[in-house]
């Protein structure tokens, strides 16, 4: 009886260690499987995790790029302004030279018209003939206020270089005025420049000298003179060989006070 009872109790202290290393077993099987699991999805998310890593550290790369990039433009704008600033500095200092400059221009142009127009009454008629469009265009745009800075110098500079090449030359021209006895008559005159003149008539029976005044040309009749202020218009016509002419050079007439 003992011994069937220490049989049984073996049995059942092995049935029951059985049942219990069995149990055991399958909780540690499951719980290595959770462990595997769980190590999988750790793995997984580390994958994951590095992908993501490495895609966030190209994104800030090209992040940190745009913004050198923006911070060098930024600073190229800060030079441009800078730039900028001082060309438009130095285009305001030009502007004022110029209008400075222009009002000078001006002020001179201003005088030189005046003399121009005392000096009209000293040209000899033919001359002063020929330069009176330039001279109405001149007053008229002045007068109107409707002739540009560049015309009028432009036709400025045309009357006074035409005076200058007259004044600089010997000019032969065919001219009518009337002498002290009132009769008038058509002369050849030889004018040298714009200090005296000479003329003589066809039939070289008339002749005289003139000069310029206040009042205009001022002509004084002197017959001797014919033959040799003749032979001078040969010459500028080619029609004589060249030599010194013997004329009278009058003193110039002071001006009355």
């Amino acid at each position: 009886m003992r011994f069937s009872s220490r049989i049984k109790i073996s049995i059942f202290f092995g049935l029951s260690g059985t049942c219990l290393v069995g149990s055991t077993f399958k909780e540690t099987t499951t719980i290595i499987q959770e462990w595997v699991q769980t190590e999988q999805l750790i793995g997984e998310e580390s994958s994951e995790w590095n992908i993501e890593k490495v895609a966030l550290l190209d994104v800030r790369g090209a992040l940190e790029n745009e913004i050198s990039e923006l911070t060098k433009r930024l600073e190229e704008s800060e030079e441009e302004a800078v730039g900028a600033a001082q060309q438009r500095t130095e285009l305001l200092e030009q502007k004022a030279e110029i209008e400075e400059t222009t009002l000078s221009l001006l002020d001179g142009i201003d005088t030189l018209e005046a003399q121009v127009e005392e000096a009209f009454a000293l040209l000899p008629t033919p001359l002063a003939k020929r330069l009176q469009p330039f001279r109405n265009k001149l007053k008229s745009g002045i007068k109107q206020g409707n002739l540009p800075l560049r015309q009028r110098v432009d036709t400025l500079l045309s009357l006074l270089q035409a005076i200058s090449l007259f004044h600089r030359n010997i000019t032969l021209e065919r001219q009518e005025f009337s002498l002290e006895d009132g009769i008038s008559r058509e002369f050849q005159v030889m004018y040298f420049g714009l200090g005296i003149a000479y003329f003589v008539n066809e039939s070289g029976t008339v002749a005289g000298f003139g000069s310029p005044s206040q009042k205009g040309w001022t002509w004084k009749r002197d017959d001797s003179l014919a033959r040799e202020i003749a032979t001078g218009v040969d010459m500028l016509n080619n029609q004589a060989m060249p030599r010194f002419l013997k004329l009278p050079f009058p003193e110039p007439k002071e001006p009355a006070q």
